[in-house]
């Protein structure tokens, strides 16, 4: 080795070593602004019309082809499209480097970012996957479009450390009357005393305009009951969303706590855990028809729903979501590396040679 090299190498590995103690002291973490601007439109419409295709083996292959959109998830186990979305929702989450698991007897599937520090304090983001009715039902709203929230939320929250353990759930049954998400919490919240500091519900974020009045605002709205923790939990999303996601516009009445139970958040807050629903009307807005395709056929991209299909607005919730979990689980600085400076020193010393 040249002497020049060898100068240069001991300077590389003191710089090295001065910025591994600088950073192992500190750290470096990515702030919540950083990780929310990951979220990403493209990548959520991805997921969203991957999973209202469910049941055609588009994505399981044949075995998983029953010649029609549907993921019904009470029948037997399951309706064919029922059991392809959870596959994909298995093998996506997986592909992130979580722990996935298949719980209970509806099927629900759970990926969990374990807590550094304080991982027995557990948030989860969860929504159904199964849809209502036994034929030609895609589902693109309700609820493809939390499904693909889920799925775009531990995309990147998976790419960073927290203290507190992260839970990705895709509920199902939840149309048969909130069986996948009760169960969750009879069998596995309740028994294990499980520390939930809190849950979000994404259920129908896709289509905010009203057809039975087009002149209300395209917001949306917030779901809870009328107590302490979740008010308390649900203005902490709030307070969140307005700070880092500005571009969403909430319905000034959130959170709203009449018909609060309408979907999987309603089996955590019966068992007096903090919890609450984001969805682009409230539920009795939706049952009023200012949805006129929920639960039908056309709920889809490619169907007379998809022309109202707001791709921005679903990914806005998706990342006041983030934002929430992120700032609440509390970020943990990633150390750096000497590695790249230390190859950097050995290809050096092997070009010497």
């Amino acid at each position: 080795m040249s002497r020049q090299v060898h100068y240069l190498c001991a300077v590389i590995m003191l710089i090295a070593a001065a910025l591994y103690f600088l950073t192992c002291s500190h750290g470096y973490a990515a702030t919540v602004q950083e990780i929310t601007a990951q979220v990403s439109q493209e990548q959520y419409q991805t997921y969203q019309q991957a999973v209202q295709s469910m049941g055609l083996g588009l994505y399981g292959g044949s075995a998983y082809n029953q010649g029609y959109r549907n993921r019904d998830g009470w029948n037997g186990g399951g309706s064919l499209g029922n059991q392809e979305a959870s596959l994909y929702l298995s093998d996506k989450f997986s592909q992130m480097g979580l722990d996935v698991t298949v719980q209970g007897s509806y099927g629900n599937v759970v990926a969990e970012l374990p807590g550094k520090s304080t991982p027995e304090k557990i948030y989860i983001v969860g929504a159904h996957y199964d849809t209502f009715g036994s034929d030609e039902r895609p589902g693109g709203d309700d609820n493809a479009s939390g499904t693909a929230g889920i799925l775009e939320a531990a995309r990147v929250l998976s790419r960073f450390s927290f203290a507190s353990t992260i839970r990705f759930i895709g509920f199902n049954a939840e149309e048969d009357g909130l069986l996948g998400s009760s169960d969750y919490v009879s069998n596995v919240v309740t028994p294990g005393n499980e520390n939930i500091a809190g849950m979000i519900c994404l259920d129908m974020i896709l289509r905010p305009l009203w057809d039975n009045d087009p002149t209300q605002p395209a917001d949306a709205d917030l779901l809870t009951a009328d107590n302490d923790q979740c008010l308390t939990w649900s203005n902490i999303f709030l307070n969140t969303a307005n700070f880092y996601v500005p571009s969403l516009d909430m319905d000034g009445r959130s959170p709203y706590t009449q018909s609060w139970n309408a979907s999987d958040h309603a089996s955590f807050i019966s068992a007096g855990l903090p919890a609450f629903g984001i969805l682009e009307n409230t539920a009795n807005e939706i049952w009023g028809g200012s949805n006129a395709y929920y639960h039908g056929s056309q709920d889809a991209s490619d169907g007379r729903a998809g022309g109202m299909y707001d791709y921005l607005f679903a990914s806005d919730i998706v990342r006041a979501s983030v934002a929430t979990i992120a700032q609440e689980s509390q970020i943990v600085p990633e150390p750096a590396t000497i590695l790249l400076l230390s190859l950097g020193c050995f290809v050096l010393r092997k070009s010497s040679r």
